[in-house]
């Protein structure tokens, strides 16, 4: 039997949402069903050890979506594939020129973020706004991470309501369960530990938390929060503002952590800080493993899996007052022992392929 050829397309394989997303998805296929490439634009290889062994990787080593249209043409011509699934609006809108000079194929566009959040924080303007409604028309299949996602969508980008499928992320369990059986515990003992997980920027409003530890420290002084991510210029900030309440010494920075659920499985409880967020990864992956969490309902995911007293507290977006005070309530009544979250695995993408007539 003929294997079907699927494309992901990722421009980079840094441990970015949407790219350990689209890893999850491409985990879920097998290789004696299918022909799996990656094709990608730089060398970054945080995300690497994830890649079965079976997928083929092509570097085009050209950095921006902009420049690697050409060289794109001319892999996908080569690869000539059945599918090409991307998780980014720009790769997925400069795929219209793509399609033009190669054969035909079916292309799957993942939506990274919500496009009224976008336009509210004024993450591109009205061209590239169009630019990538555009590219999200001309796909056959839209992936939106939530029902609220797929209404933005319906109303920023004036997208089809039956070309737009509705799938929350997936969980990778067995990497998890691995994972965590596999680490020891990155904390010292006798510490309280709450974790922050992101690449260490404005929207993730990790300034937050660092504005109300003072308030935590005088109740918990081993009280200590752990950063993971890489900084996209806010850690000068962050450090600034810890100067400024003599707490520098209570706050360790990670940068990218290839196992993070070392982390996750053992701290105390886990943080999500942000003023918005596409579909919230690590708080998923914490809530897999029964962490207590403090979130704001940055996304309305969050407000369904998070249960104030439960398994969590949660939080106004930007409201700092109750961000420290939860996280106090959360160190003194919630602990990992006593939570049971109900099962979360995620959506499935051979089922996506399945409903759609494509296997």
């Amino acid at each position: 039997m003929k294997k079907i050829k699927i494309v992901f397309i990722l421009p980079s394989l840094n441990g970015g949402g949407a790219e350990k997303v689209s890893i999850n998805y491409l985990r879920q296929l097998d290789s004696l069903k299918y022909d799996l490439y990656i094709i990608t634009f730089d060398e970054s290889k945080e995300i690497l050890s994830l890649i079965p062994k079976e997928v083929k990787i092509i570097n085009l080593n050209t950095i921006s979506t902009k420049k690697s249209v050409f060289k794109l043409i001319k892999v996908i011509r080569e690869i000539s594939p059945d599918i090409v699934y991307t998780s980014h609006s720009r790769v997925a809108s400069f795929l219209l020129i793509v399609k033009i000079f190669v054969k035909k194929f079916y292309h799957i566009a993942r939506m990274q973020s919500s496009p009224v959040l976008e336009k509210k924080y004024n993450e591109y303007g009205l061209i590239t706004r169009l630019f990538y409604s555009f590219g999200f028309k001309n796909a056959n299949k839209v992936i939106s991470q939530t029902e609220a996602m797929k209404e933005d969508a319906i109303k920023i980008f004036h997208l089809k309501d039956k070309n737009i499928e509705v799938m929350n992320n997936p969980l990778d369990i067995e990497n998890i369960k691995r994972s965590v059986n596999e680490s020891i515990s990155p904390f010292k003992k006798g510490k309280i530990t709450a974790v922050l997980s992101g690449r260490i920027k404005k929207v993730k409003a990790y300034d937050l938390v660092i504005s109300g530890m003072k308030d935590i420290l005088s109740i918990y002084p081993d009280f200590e929060l752990h950063i993971l991510g890489y900084d996209e210029g806010e850690k000068d900030n962050l450090n600034q503002l810890a100067n400024k309440y003599k707490i520098s010494d209570k706050i360790i920075y990670h940068d990218y952590i290839s196992n993070p659920y070392a982390f996750y499985s053992k701290c105390d409880l886990f943080i999500l800080s942000s003023h918005r967020e596409g579909f919230p990864n690590a708080m998923l992956e914490n809530y897999y493993l029964n962490t207590p969490i403090v979130a704001t309902t940055c996304v309305p995911i969050v407000s369904k899996l998070i249960k104030n007293g439960v398994n969590g507290y949660l939080c106004n977006v930007g409201d700092q007052d109750c961000m420290s005070k939860s996280i106090i309530k959360c160190i003194k009544d919630i602990k990992r022992k006593d939570i049971k979250n109900p099962k979360y695995s995620g959506s499935n993408f051979e089922d996506l392929l399945k409903k759609n007539n494509l296997i």
